[in-house]
Protein backbone atom coordinates (compact mmCIF):
# COMPACT_ATOMS: atom_id res chain seq x y z
CA UNK A 1 0.00 0.00 0.00
CA UNK A 2 1.24 3.47 -0.84
CA UNK A 3 2.35 5.71 2.00
CA UNK A 4 0.63 8.63 0.23
CA UNK A 5 -2.83 7.02 0.15
CA UNK A 6 -4.43 9.69 2.40
CA UNK A 7 -2.41 12.67 1.17
CA UNK A 8 -3.11 15.57 -1.16
CA UNK A 9 -1.19 14.32 -4.22
CA UNK A 10 -0.19 16.35 -7.28
CA UNK A 11 0.93 14.71 -10.51
CA UNK A 12 2.88 16.83 -13.01
CA UNK A 13 3.51 15.79 -16.60
CA UNK A 14 6.53 17.86 -17.67
CA UNK A 15 7.58 18.92 -21.16
CA UNK A 16 10.18 21.43 -22.28
CA UNK A 17 7.99 24.57 -22.38
CA UNK A 18 4.98 23.74 -20.20
CA UNK A 19 3.57 21.20 -17.76
CA UNK A 20 0.15 19.69 -17.14
CA UNK A 21 -0.91 19.41 -13.48
CA UNK A 22 -3.46 16.99 -11.99
CA UNK A 23 -4.49 17.17 -8.32
CA UNK A 24 -6.04 14.38 -6.26
CA UNK A 25 -7.78 15.04 -2.94
CA UNK A 26 -7.09 12.78 0.05
CA UNK A 27 -10.28 10.91 -0.91
CA UNK A 28 -8.83 10.18 -4.36
CA UNK A 29 -11.20 12.45 -6.27
CA UNK A 30 -9.84 14.66 -9.03
CA UNK A 31 -10.01 18.18 -7.55
CA UNK A 32 -10.32 19.93 -10.89
CA UNK A 33 -9.67 19.29 -14.54
CA UNK A 34 -5.92 18.98 -15.22
CA UNK A 35 -4.56 22.38 -16.18
CA UNK A 36 -1.54 23.78 -17.97
CA UNK A 37 1.21 26.00 -16.59
CA UNK A 38 3.93 27.59 -18.70
CA UNK A 39 7.57 27.34 -17.70
CA UNK A 40 8.04 30.99 -16.83
CA UNK A 41 7.67 33.05 -13.62
CA UNK A 42 3.97 33.66 -14.20
CA UNK A 43 3.26 29.96 -14.76
CA UNK A 44 5.25 28.81 -11.72
CA UNK A 45 3.55 31.33 -9.41
CA UNK A 46 0.15 30.41 -10.84
CA UNK A 47 0.72 26.79 -9.77
CA UNK A 48 2.02 27.84 -6.36
CA UNK A 49 -1.06 30.02 -5.71
CA UNK A 50 -3.41 27.17 -6.67
CA UNK A 51 -1.58 24.69 -4.45
CA UNK A 52 -1.59 27.09 -1.48
CA UNK A 53 -5.35 27.68 -1.83
CA UNK A 54 -6.05 23.94 -1.98
CA UNK A 55 -3.72 23.40 0.98
CA UNK A 56 -5.80 25.81 3.09
CA UNK A 57 -9.06 24.23 1.94
CA UNK A 58 -7.98 20.61 2.48
CA UNK A 59 -5.79 21.40 5.50
CA UNK A 60 -3.06 19.21 4.01
CA UNK A 61 0.23 20.12 2.36
CA UNK A 62 0.48 18.95 -1.24
CA UNK A 63 3.05 16.33 -2.20
CA UNK A 64 4.03 16.63 -5.84
CA UNK A 65 5.40 13.98 -8.20
CA UNK A 66 7.12 14.52 -11.53
CA UNK A 67 8.32 12.07 -14.13
CA UNK A 68 12.07 12.20 -14.71
CA UNK A 69 12.55 14.00 -18.03
CA UNK A 70 16.28 14.65 -18.19
CA UNK A 71 16.57 18.30 -17.13
CA UNK A 72 13.14 19.75 -17.98
CA UNK A 73 11.57 18.87 -14.63
CA UNK A 74 14.33 20.44 -12.54
CA UNK A 75 13.36 24.16 -12.66
CA UNK A 76 9.79 23.46 -11.54
CA UNK A 77 10.94 20.87 -9.00
CA UNK A 78 13.39 23.24 -7.32
CA UNK A 79 10.92 26.12 -7.43
CA UNK A 80 8.31 24.14 -5.51
CA UNK A 81 10.90 22.76 -3.12
CA UNK A 82 12.17 26.27 -2.38
CA UNK A 83 8.62 27.15 -1.33
CA UNK A 84 8.55 24.48 1.37
CA UNK A 85 6.75 21.80 -0.64
CA UNK A 86 7.73 18.13 -0.66
CA UNK A 87 8.31 16.40 -3.99
CA UNK A 88 9.59 13.20 -5.54
CA UNK A 89 10.75 12.01 -8.95
CA UNK A 90 9.29 8.91 -10.61
CA UNK A 91 11.08 6.64 -13.05
CA UNK A 92 9.56 6.87 -16.57
CA UNK A 93 9.35 3.05 -16.72
CA UNK A 94 7.07 3.02 -13.67
CA UNK A 95 4.91 5.80 -15.06
CA UNK A 96 4.60 4.12 -18.45
CA UNK A 97 3.37 0.89 -16.84
CA UNK A 98 0.15 2.53 -15.57
CA UNK A 99 -0.73 4.52 -18.69
CA UNK A 100 -2.35 1.52 -20.39
CA UNK A 101 -4.85 0.60 -17.65
CA UNK A 102 -7.82 1.95 -19.57
CA UNK A 103 -9.25 -0.17 -22.36
CA UNK A 104 -9.68 2.89 -24.54
CA UNK A 105 -6.59 4.02 -26.38
CA UNK A 106 -6.28 7.58 -25.08
CA UNK A 107 -2.89 9.29 -24.86
CA UNK A 108 -2.60 12.95 -23.94
CA UNK A 109 -0.86 15.11 -21.36
CA UNK A 110 -3.96 15.44 -19.17
CA UNK A 111 -4.26 11.65 -18.86
CA UNK A 112 -0.53 11.33 -18.22
CA UNK A 113 -0.60 13.88 -15.39
CA UNK A 114 -3.55 12.09 -13.77
CA UNK A 115 -1.79 8.73 -14.22
CA UNK A 116 1.29 10.07 -12.40
CA UNK A 117 -0.85 11.27 -9.49
CA UNK A 118 -2.79 7.98 -9.21
CA UNK A 119 0.37 5.91 -9.48
CA UNK A 120 1.95 7.79 -6.57
CA UNK A 121 -1.24 7.72 -4.49
CA UNK A 122 -2.26 4.09 -4.88
CA UNK A 123 0.84 2.12 -5.84
CA UNK A 124 3.84 1.32 -3.67
CA UNK A 125 6.10 2.63 -6.40
CA UNK A 126 9.80 3.33 -6.11
CA UNK A 127 10.59 7.03 -6.17
CA UNK A 128 13.76 9.04 -5.89
CA UNK A 129 14.88 12.35 -4.49
CA UNK A 130 16.73 14.94 -6.53
CA UNK A 131 20.36 14.96 -5.33
CA UNK A 132 21.95 17.95 -3.67
CA UNK A 133 22.61 20.78 -6.14
CA UNK A 134 26.38 20.22 -5.97
CA UNK A 135 25.99 16.53 -6.86
CA UNK A 136 23.51 17.36 -9.60
CA UNK A 137 25.92 19.92 -11.07
CA UNK A 138 28.71 17.36 -10.94
CA UNK A 139 26.49 14.85 -12.76
CA UNK A 140 25.79 17.38 -15.50
CA UNK A 141 29.49 18.16 -15.92
CA UNK A 142 30.57 14.52 -16.08
CA UNK A 143 27.81 13.66 -18.56
CA UNK A 144 28.85 16.64 -20.68
CA UNK A 145 32.42 15.34 -20.61
CA UNK A 146 31.41 11.96 -22.03
CA UNK A 147 29.09 13.56 -24.59
CA UNK A 148 31.97 15.70 -25.87
CA UNK A 149 34.25 12.67 -25.69
CA UNK A 150 31.91 10.84 -28.07
CA UNK A 151 32.02 13.83 -30.43
CA UNK A 152 35.82 13.79 -30.28
CA UNK A 153 35.85 10.09 -31.15
CA UNK A 154 33.63 10.79 -34.14
CA UNK A 155 36.02 13.52 -35.32
CA UNK A 156 38.98 11.17 -34.98
CA UNK A 157 37.19 8.51 -37.00
CA UNK A 158 36.49 11.00 -39.78
CA UNK A 159 40.14 12.02 -39.87
CA UNK A 160 41.22 8.39 -40.14
CA UNK A 161 38.74 7.82 -42.99
CA UNK A 162 40.13 10.78 -44.93
CA UNK A 163 43.72 9.65 -44.34
CA UNK A 164 42.92 6.19 -45.70
CA UNK A 165 41.89 7.89 -48.95
CA UNK A 166 44.13 10.94 -49.20
CA UNK A 167 47.31 9.69 -47.51
CA UNK A 168 47.53 5.87 -47.66
CA UNK A 169 50.03 4.46 -45.18
CA UNK A 170 50.19 7.50 -42.90
CA UNK A 171 48.27 5.71 -40.12
CA UNK A 172 51.08 3.13 -39.89
CA UNK A 173 53.91 5.66 -39.53
CA UNK A 174 53.19 6.74 -35.93
CA UNK A 175 52.07 4.49 -33.10
CA UNK A 176 49.57 7.14 -31.96
CA UNK A 177 47.99 8.93 -34.88
CA UNK A 178 46.40 11.44 -32.48
CA UNK A 179 49.59 12.10 -30.56
CA UNK A 180 51.28 15.49 -30.58
CA UNK A 181 53.91 14.46 -33.14
CA UNK A 182 51.51 13.04 -35.73
CA UNK A 183 49.03 15.90 -35.45
CA UNK A 184 51.76 18.53 -35.72
CA UNK A 185 53.14 16.91 -38.88
CA UNK A 186 49.66 16.71 -40.39
CA UNK A 187 48.91 20.30 -39.48
CA UNK A 188 52.05 21.62 -41.15
CA UNK A 189 51.99 19.16 -44.05
CA UNK A 190 48.33 18.15 -44.58
CA UNK A 191 48.86 16.45 -47.97
CA UNK A 192 51.27 14.05 -49.69
CA UNK A 193 52.36 16.91 -51.99
CA UNK A 194 53.33 18.97 -48.95
CA UNK A 195 55.40 16.08 -47.55
CA UNK A 196 57.16 15.57 -50.90
CA UNK A 197 57.97 19.26 -51.14
CA UNK A 198 59.17 19.51 -47.54
CA UNK A 199 62.87 19.84 -46.78
CA UNK A 200 64.08 16.52 -45.34
CA UNK A 201 66.34 18.07 -42.71
CA UNK A 202 63.67 20.51 -41.53
CA UNK A 203 61.06 17.75 -41.28
CA UNK A 204 63.50 15.51 -39.40
CA UNK A 205 64.33 18.32 -36.98
CA UNK A 206 60.64 19.03 -36.39
CA UNK A 207 59.77 15.40 -35.62
CA UNK A 208 62.84 14.95 -33.41
CA UNK A 209 62.06 18.09 -31.42
CA UNK A 210 58.40 17.25 -30.80
CA UNK A 211 58.83 13.54 -30.09
CA UNK A 212 62.05 13.91 -28.07
CA UNK A 213 63.23 10.56 -29.43
CA UNK A 214 66.39 11.56 -31.25
CA UNK A 215 67.46 12.17 -34.83
CA UNK A 216 67.79 8.53 -35.86
CA UNK A 217 64.19 7.76 -34.90
CA UNK A 218 63.00 10.91 -36.65
CA UNK A 219 64.90 10.04 -39.85
CA UNK A 220 63.16 6.66 -40.03
CA UNK A 221 59.79 8.37 -39.71
CA UNK A 222 60.67 10.89 -42.43
CA UNK A 223 61.65 8.08 -44.80
CA UNK A 224 58.33 6.33 -44.14
CA UNK A 225 56.44 9.57 -44.73
CA UNK A 226 58.26 10.15 -48.03
CA UNK A 227 57.39 6.61 -49.15
CA UNK A 228 53.72 7.15 -48.25
CA UNK A 229 53.71 10.45 -50.10
CA UNK A 230 55.16 8.77 -53.18
CA UNK A 231 52.47 6.08 -53.03
CA UNK A 232 49.74 8.72 -52.71
CA UNK A 233 50.97 10.48 -55.85
CA UNK A 234 49.16 7.81 -57.89
CA UNK A 235 45.82 9.07 -56.60
CA UNK A 236 43.77 11.44 -58.84
CA UNK A 237 45.05 15.02 -58.66
CA UNK A 238 41.59 16.28 -57.66
CA UNK A 239 41.84 14.42 -54.33
CA UNK A 240 44.78 16.57 -53.30
CA UNK A 241 42.43 19.54 -53.05
CA UNK A 242 40.74 17.82 -50.09
CA UNK A 243 43.68 18.45 -47.77
CA UNK A 244 41.62 21.33 -46.32
CA UNK A 245 39.37 18.65 -44.74
CA UNK A 246 42.35 17.33 -42.79
CA UNK A 247 43.06 20.80 -41.42
CA UNK A 248 39.43 21.19 -40.38
CA UNK A 249 39.44 17.82 -38.59
CA UNK A 250 42.69 18.60 -36.77
CA UNK A 251 41.42 22.02 -35.64
CA UNK A 252 38.23 20.38 -34.39
CA UNK A 253 40.13 17.65 -32.53
CA UNK A 254 42.43 20.14 -30.80
CA UNK A 255 39.51 22.41 -29.89
CA UNK A 256 37.45 19.52 -28.53
CA UNK A 257 40.41 18.19 -26.54
CA UNK A 258 40.91 21.63 -25.01
CA UNK A 259 37.23 21.69 -24.04
CA UNK A 260 37.53 18.28 -22.37
CA UNK A 261 40.59 19.41 -20.43
CA UNK A 262 38.65 22.48 -19.32
CA UNK A 263 35.77 20.34 -18.06
CA UNK A 264 38.16 18.17 -16.04
CA UNK A 265 39.63 21.29 -14.42
CA UNK A 266 36.12 22.51 -13.63
CA UNK A 267 35.25 19.15 -12.05
CA UNK A 268 38.36 19.38 -9.86
CA UNK A 269 37.39 22.90 -8.82
CA UNK A 270 33.82 21.82 -7.97
CA UNK A 271 34.96 18.95 -5.79
CA UNK A 272 37.67 21.02 -4.06
CA UNK A 273 35.13 23.74 -3.24
CA UNK A 274 34.09 24.19 0.39
CA UNK A 275 30.45 23.97 -0.70
CA UNK A 276 30.87 20.43 -2.03
CA UNK A 277 29.45 17.81 0.40
CA UNK A 278 32.20 16.33 2.55
CA UNK A 279 30.75 12.80 2.43
CA UNK A 280 30.66 12.83 -1.38
CA UNK A 281 34.25 14.09 -1.50
CA UNK A 282 35.29 11.29 0.85
CA UNK A 283 33.50 8.72 -1.34
CA UNK A 284 35.31 9.97 -4.44
CA UNK A 285 38.64 9.58 -2.64
CA UNK A 286 37.72 6.05 -1.56
CA UNK A 287 36.76 4.98 -5.08
CA UNK A 288 39.85 6.63 -6.54
CA UNK A 289 41.90 4.22 -4.43
CA UNK A 290 40.45 1.13 -6.15
CA UNK A 291 42.78 -0.25 -8.87
CA UNK A 292 41.39 0.54 -12.32
CA UNK A 293 39.43 3.58 -11.11
CA UNK A 294 40.75 7.08 -11.69
CA UNK A 295 39.62 10.47 -10.44
CA UNK A 296 37.22 11.17 -13.31
CA UNK A 297 35.58 7.74 -13.19
CA UNK A 298 35.26 7.98 -9.40
CA UNK A 299 33.63 11.40 -9.65
CA UNK A 300 31.26 10.13 -12.35
CA UNK A 301 30.20 7.13 -10.27
CA UNK A 302 29.46 9.27 -7.21
CA UNK A 303 27.55 11.76 -9.36
CA UNK A 304 25.40 8.97 -10.82
CA UNK A 305 24.87 7.21 -7.48
CA UNK A 306 23.77 10.35 -5.64
CA UNK A 307 22.72 9.47 -2.09
CA UNK A 308 24.39 6.12 -1.36
CA UNK A 309 22.42 5.69 1.88
CA UNK A 310 19.32 4.86 -0.21
CA UNK A 311 20.87 1.51 -1.20
CA UNK A 312 20.17 -1.07 1.47
CA UNK A 313 21.90 -4.01 -0.22
CA UNK A 314 24.44 -4.89 -2.88
CA UNK A 315 21.61 -6.44 -4.88
CA UNK A 316 19.74 -3.12 -5.06
CA UNK A 317 23.00 -1.37 -5.90
CA UNK A 318 23.60 -3.78 -8.78
CA UNK A 319 20.06 -3.27 -10.09
CA UNK A 320 20.59 0.51 -10.10
CA UNK A 321 23.40 0.01 -12.63
CA UNK A 322 21.29 -2.41 -14.69
CA UNK A 323 23.76 -5.28 -14.24
CA UNK A 324 21.16 -7.51 -12.59
CA UNK A 325 19.93 -10.43 -14.77
CA UNK A 326 16.52 -10.16 -16.40
CA UNK A 327 13.98 -12.90 -15.65
CA UNK A 328 12.15 -14.82 -18.39
CA UNK A 329 9.77 -17.36 -16.88
CA UNK A 330 6.22 -18.43 -17.67
CA UNK A 331 4.48 -21.56 -16.43
CA UNK A 332 6.92 -24.45 -16.70
CA UNK A 333 9.18 -22.53 -19.03
CA UNK A 334 12.32 -21.13 -17.46
CA UNK A 335 14.55 -19.06 -19.74
CA UNK A 336 18.26 -19.83 -19.43
CA UNK A 337 19.61 -17.16 -21.78
CA UNK A 338 18.75 -14.08 -19.80
CA UNK A 339 20.56 -10.83 -20.45
CA UNK A 340 21.30 -8.05 -17.99
CA UNK A 341 18.33 -5.74 -17.45
CA UNK A 342 20.04 -2.48 -18.52
CA UNK A 343 17.36 -0.65 -16.52
CA UNK A 344 19.74 1.57 -14.54
CA UNK A 345 22.09 4.43 -15.27
CA UNK A 346 23.52 4.18 -18.79
CA UNK A 347 26.53 6.38 -18.00
CA UNK A 348 27.18 4.29 -14.90
CA UNK A 349 27.30 1.08 -16.96
CA UNK A 350 29.63 2.74 -19.45
CA UNK A 351 32.02 3.76 -16.69
CA UNK A 352 31.77 0.34 -15.08
CA UNK A 353 32.68 -1.30 -18.40
CA UNK A 354 35.75 0.94 -18.66
CA UNK A 355 36.81 0.06 -15.11
CA UNK A 356 36.33 -3.66 -15.78
CA UNK A 357 38.51 -3.46 -18.91
CA UNK A 358 41.21 -1.63 -16.96
CA UNK A 359 41.05 -4.08 -14.03
CA UNK A 360 41.89 -7.16 -16.13
CA UNK A 361 44.80 -5.57 -17.98
CA UNK A 362 48.49 -5.35 -17.17
CA UNK A 363 50.80 -2.35 -17.08
CA UNK A 364 53.60 -1.80 -19.60
CA UNK A 365 55.93 -3.51 -17.14
CA UNK A 366 53.67 -6.56 -17.05
CA UNK A 367 52.23 -5.91 -13.59
CA UNK A 368 48.58 -6.90 -13.12
CA UNK A 369 46.21 -4.03 -12.27
CA UNK A 370 44.01 -6.31 -10.19
CA UNK A 371 45.34 -9.88 -10.05
CA UNK A 372 42.19 -11.22 -8.36
CA UNK A 373 39.84 -9.89 -11.04
CA UNK A 374 42.22 -10.87 -13.84
CA UNK A 375 42.29 -14.46 -12.54
CA UNK A 376 38.50 -14.40 -12.08
CA UNK A 377 38.06 -13.18 -15.67
CA UNK A 378 40.39 -15.83 -17.07
CA UNK A 379 38.51 -18.57 -15.20
CA UNK A 380 35.17 -17.34 -16.55
CA UNK A 381 36.52 -17.27 -20.11
CA UNK A 382 37.15 -21.02 -19.98
CA UNK A 383 33.47 -21.82 -20.54
CA UNK A 384 31.90 -18.39 -21.12
CA UNK A 385 32.11 -15.82 -23.87
CA UNK A 386 34.44 -12.91 -23.19
CA UNK A 387 31.60 -10.40 -22.96
CA UNK A 388 29.76 -12.60 -20.47
CA UNK A 389 32.94 -12.91 -18.42
CA UNK A 390 33.40 -9.14 -18.55
CA UNK A 391 29.87 -8.60 -17.22
CA UNK A 392 30.75 -10.94 -14.35
CA UNK A 393 33.76 -8.72 -13.63
CA UNK A 394 31.50 -5.65 -13.66
CA UNK A 395 29.18 -7.40 -11.19
CA UNK A 396 32.15 -8.17 -8.96
CA UNK A 397 33.33 -4.56 -9.14
CA UNK A 398 29.94 -3.30 -8.01
CA UNK A 399 30.19 -5.45 -4.90
CA UNK A 400 33.66 -3.99 -4.26
CA UNK A 401 32.36 -0.45 -4.66
CA UNK A 402 29.33 -1.14 -2.46
CA UNK A 403 31.49 -2.58 0.33
CA UNK A 404 33.95 0.34 0.20
CA UNK A 405 31.20 2.96 0.36
CA UNK A 406 29.25 1.05 3.02
CA UNK A 407 32.23 0.50 5.33
CA UNK A 408 33.95 3.80 4.49
CA UNK A 409 37.29 2.02 4.37
CA UNK A 410 39.97 1.99 1.64
CA UNK A 411 39.93 -0.94 -0.77
CA UNK A 412 42.27 -3.87 -0.16
CA UNK A 413 43.07 -6.60 -2.66
CA UNK A 414 42.50 -10.00 -1.05
CA UNK A 415 42.59 -13.45 -2.56
CA UNK A 416 39.23 -15.26 -2.24
CA UNK A 417 40.56 -17.59 0.46
CA UNK A 418 42.00 -14.69 2.46
CA UNK A 419 38.76 -12.75 2.11
CA UNK A 420 36.69 -15.71 3.34
CA UNK A 421 38.98 -16.12 6.32
CA UNK A 422 38.70 -12.40 7.09
CA UNK A 423 34.91 -12.58 6.74
CA UNK A 424 34.64 -15.55 9.09
CA UNK A 425 36.76 -13.72 11.64
CA UNK A 426 34.58 -10.61 11.32
CA UNK A 427 31.40 -12.66 11.82
CA UNK A 428 32.93 -14.64 14.68
CA UNK A 429 32.70 -17.96 12.83
CA UNK A 430 35.14 -20.81 12.95
CA UNK A 431 37.30 -21.11 9.79
CA UNK A 432 36.22 -23.77 7.33
CA UNK A 433 38.12 -27.04 7.49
Amino acid sequence: MSQFLHDFVVGIDVSSEFSIVAMLAPSGELIRKPFRIDHNPAGFHKLLDILKKEEERLERKPIYFVESTGIFHLPLFFFLRSNDLQGFVLNPLSVHSIKNFDLRKVKNDQKDAEAIARLAKYQDVKFSLVPEPQILALRMMTREYYALSDTLTEMKNRLCTDLYLLFPGFLDVFSNIFGKTALTVLKKFPSPRAIQAADTESLTSLISKISRKGTDWAEKKVNLLKDCAQLASSMPHEFSLLDAKIKVHIDGIESMQASLDGIVKQIHAMIDSELFPADAKRNIELLDGIPGIGFLTAATLIAEIGDFSLFKSAKAFTAFFGIDPSVNQSGKFQGDRNKISKRGTRIGRRILFTIAMASIRTTRKGDEINPVLREFYAAKCVNKKKKVALVAVMHKLLHYIFAVLRDQKPFEIRQPKDHQSWRNTKLGQAPAA
